[in-house]
């Protein structure tokens, strides 16, 4: 198998499960859900994800990634079929939390995948495709999703999603037998514990900066929808806003490498929470509609570099043989924040009106800025002399 291969399951997984996640929150505000139904939605997609991860990566260390892609694209696949057969509010809770369990053993097993493909210094790149495979599938996912909800209804857009990840089922099965062996578990100490890797100085960071970003990725996935159909923004328009968002971070993950290169991780990081912090803010005080497009590129520009960032430093600093229990690990940090999240700030959203949400997610953008400064200037200079050891960039080797 190779990374082309690679890319075209996670552009199909993707789309699918994106559209879903799309499709279910406008589905349930056309069913009547508050705003903290909503937001339910949304936590539900992360609650079993955020229990299960760790050991969903210790299970893929030991058997490879071959059953867990198989599994995870097909129930993803069965689930999303279930709002065509179900068409309920609770139907769609019970909908969210299977995508998401599934989806997480897939992405868990197909970032595994990646790594392990090809040289060392191929990671950053590969990891680099795969992020641009996720971006390119939330352009079409997301615009598809809210034509298609307009065009053929909620429950129509749920079978056409659902083609998604059984084709990449049927692509994993033709491939199967060039699937890479992921690397064995054997060289783990006995009874290794998972507080084990938050103790990694270097993991711990890049595991922080993705709760971070998820953090704004969740706010901003929330507030759209909510705000979209408060002015009366028709579906079509809500997924175009998304899609531009996703569009933005597709080319700015272009020009990731050379931007790390220059400024350094943390140094990219910290500037892309600042900048999209500010826009966020800027959000709330326009209702015109072009206005809201542009905006959702610059903090697509401003936060896409965050996915590929922390998902090559995760890989790259775990410990030999805990490499997919370490993608685990980040599974956990990043649906514990898409369960909080939308939960607590979809009900803000439900007392205090939108514009507090908006306010919440450029503050919780600033506060991650201030923290990911803050911690690059007590590294200071020794940080750089030490890269190649505690700190080395994305590809180095574990």
């Amino acid at each position: 198998m190779t990374i082309v291969h690679v890319t075209m399951i996670v552009v199909l997984t993707h789309l699918g499960v994106i559209g879903a996640k799309l499709l279910l929150a406008l589905f349930a505000i056309d069913l009547g859900a508050s705003p903290v139904q909503v937001g339910l939605t949304f936590a539900l997609f992360s609650i079993l994800p955020a229990i299960f991860a760790i050991s969903a990566g210790r299970w893929v260390d030991r058997i490879g990634v071959r059953v867990p892609l198989l599994i995870g694209c097909a129930g993803a696949g069965l689930a999303t079929m279930l709002v065509f057969l179900a068409p309920g509010l609770w139907a769609l809770y019970a909908c969210s939390a299977l995508i998401g369990v599934f989806f997480m053993m897939y992405a868990v097993a197909g970032q595994s995948l990646v790594g392990i493909l090809g040289e060392t210094s191929d990671r950053t790149r590969n990891f680099s495709y795969y992020s641009l495979a996720v971006a390119l599938a939330g352009v079409v996912g997301r615009a598809g999703t809210g034509a298609s909800i307009d065009l053929i209804g909620h429950r129509g857009t749920a079978l056409l999603l659902a083609l998604g990840p059984l084709v990449a089922l049927c692509m994993v099965w033709w491939l199967r037998s060039r699937t890479p062996v992921a690397q064995s578990s054997s060289e783990r100490p006995p009874r290794a514990s998972a507080r084990d890797l938050w103790k990694i100085p270097a993991l711990r960071r890049a595991l922080i900066a993705a709760a971070i970003v998820e953090s704004g990725n969740e706010l901003f996935a929330l507030f759209i929808p909510l705000y979209g159909s408060s002015l009366g923004l028709s579906a079509t328009f809500i997924g175009m806003l998304l899609a531009t968002y996703a569009g933005a971070t597709f080319v700015v993950r272009i020009a990731l490498p050379r931007l790390v290169q220059r400024f350094g991780e943390e140094g990219v990081l910290c500037g892309a929470l600042g900048c999209a912090a500010l826009v966020g803010m800027l959000m709330i005080t326009t209702a015109q509609p072009w206005v809201l497009l542009a905006l959702a590129a610059a903090f697509g520009f401003s936060l896409g570099c965050g996915m590929p960032l922390s998902m090559a430093l995760t890989y790259a600093r775990a410990p030999d043989g805990r490499a997919a229990e370490a993608i685990g690990m980040r599974q956990t940090v990043n649906k514990s924040v898409e369960v909080t999240v939308p939960v607590c700030f979809g009900a803000l959203a439900g007392v205090a009106g939108l514009a507090p949400l908006a306010v919440a997610l450029s503050l919780v953008l600033a506060v991650g800025a201030g923290v990911i400064a803050r911690d690059a200037r007590r590294r200071g200079p020794a940080a750089t002399a030490n890269a190649s050891s505690s700190d080395a960039p994305p590809g180095a080797g574990r």
